[in-house]
């Protein structure tokens, strides 16, 4: 192919090039972009502002504790004898807990007591003769030891003389050093001091008991007091002798408590004061977790939120479609709610999704309330409640 010929494609294939583009756009230019490009929004949940008369709630958890809890040690040395002292076991008062063996230092005493005896006889003829007034009272003494009773008690001394005689013949001396052991022969049988269930049990039967050794624990399980704190805001709320719900989240079950005790003192880290609550009744256990609600000052005209819904001392409304912010009161705020004052009745308030909004910000409502105003009746409000439950907006 010569250079003319070149030439000549060359130019025929420009003009063609040019053709198709200018056929193409004389078709399209009438074409028109049809429909609306549809805008976006962020969406929201709202609810409608309904002014009720709220009452402040203290709350609270703690661990339930028995109010008679006692740790059992042993004052003796011995091996233990009964084989009912086991968790779980119950007791009434009086009855024996713990039976340590006694057996050897019950056989020491009884020499001792003999000792005794043979002492007292030995000076009955010093005081017949030089202390006749006194003569009856020390035979009925000497009569009336037991070795295997408890000594009866001593005759009086009131003679300052016969009080030396005595203690120069080591009768008084005797006589005390028996009563301190005869105490001590008691501590070998532990009672029950009420009513009570053994929860922990550190010794079995044949068991070597030293003395200073815990052997377990015993309660009264008809009485607990449950430990808890609260906050210097909400103790004002609190009294003792204030009535206030518990309730078992595992149980499902509630009980009325009772403040008995007020810490004096406050927690210096956490800025708390500890209270102390007495509760009875059915399915308590120690150590059971409870959680409380308490009832203070009631406030009229006012809405209860979750505290989390309000930043910088104002609540998020939506108005026409836009986000606006709202300054309100913050009346009371414990761990989860917050009373607040300054909405109006049927004020449209953001439930969730609070992150980033602004004043002005163009906002979808989701799960819009039926529309509220002030003339409403009871029965309106009462639908609109179970509507708001369908929605999962306002919770039981």
């Amino acid at each position: 192919m010569n250079d003319i010929t070149r030439k000549i494609s060359l130019a025929g294939l420009g003009i063609l090039v040019v053709s198709l583009t200018i056929g193409f756009l004389w078709m399209n230019r009438d074409v028109e972009i049809k429909g609306e490009v549809k805008k976006t929004y962020r969406s929201v949940r709202v609810s409608n502002v309904q002014l009720n008369n709220n009452n402040a709630e203290v709350q609270f958890s703690g661990k339930l504790s028995a109010k008679n809890r006692i740790d059992i040690f042993s004052e003796v040395s011995g091996v233990l004898l009964n084989d009912n002292f086991r968790v779980g076991n119950t007791f009434s008062s009086g009855d024996p807990l713990v039976l340590i063996n006694s057996r050897e230092f019950e056989a020491i005493l009884k020499a001792q007591k003999t000792q005794l005896i043979a002492q007292v006889s030995l000076i009955m003829g010093d005081l017949k003769l030089d202390f006749p007034n006194e003569y009856s009272d020390w035979n009925l003494f000497l009569n009336t030891i037991d070795v295997d009773s408890s000594l009866p008690k001593l005759p009086s001394v009131k003679n300052q003389k016969l009080k030396r005689f005595l203690s120069g013949k080591g009768v008084l001396n005797s006589y005390y050093s028996l009563k301190a052991q005869e105490e001590k022969l008691s501590k070998y049988v532990i009672s029950a001091p009420y009513n009570g269930a053994v929860v922990n049990s550190m010794i079995k039967k044949g068991t070597l008991v030293m003395p200073g050794q815990k052997i377990g624990t015993y309660i009264d399980p008809t009485g607990y007091e449950l430990e808890t704190e609260v906050s210097l805001s909400d103790l004002q709320f609190i009294s003792i002798g204030s009535v206030l719900d518990l309730k078992s989240t595992e149980l499902n079950k509630s009980w009325k408590g009772k403040v008995i005790r007020i810490n004096k003192s406050i927690n210096p880290s956490s800025q708390m004061v500890k209270l102390y609550i007495s509760v009875t009744g059915s399915f308590l256990k120690e150590g059971m977790f409870l959680n409380g609600v308490g009832r203070g000052t009631t406030f009229k005209n006012t809405l209860s939120i979750n505290r989390k819904l309000i930043k910088n001392n104002g609540v998020y409304l939506v108005d026409s479609g836009k986000v606006k912010f709202k300054p309100v009161d913050v009346l009371y705020v414990n761990k989860s709610k917050a009373i607040i004052q300054g909405l109006d009745y049927g004020d449209q308030y953001i439930l969730d999704n609070m992150k980033d909004l602004y004043e002005g910000m163009n906002v979808n409502v989701t799960h819009l309330n039926i529309p509220v105003n002030s003339k409403l009746n009871n029965e309106f409000d009462g639908k609109l409640k179970n509507e708001l439950r369908k929605q999962e907006i306002l919770k039981d």
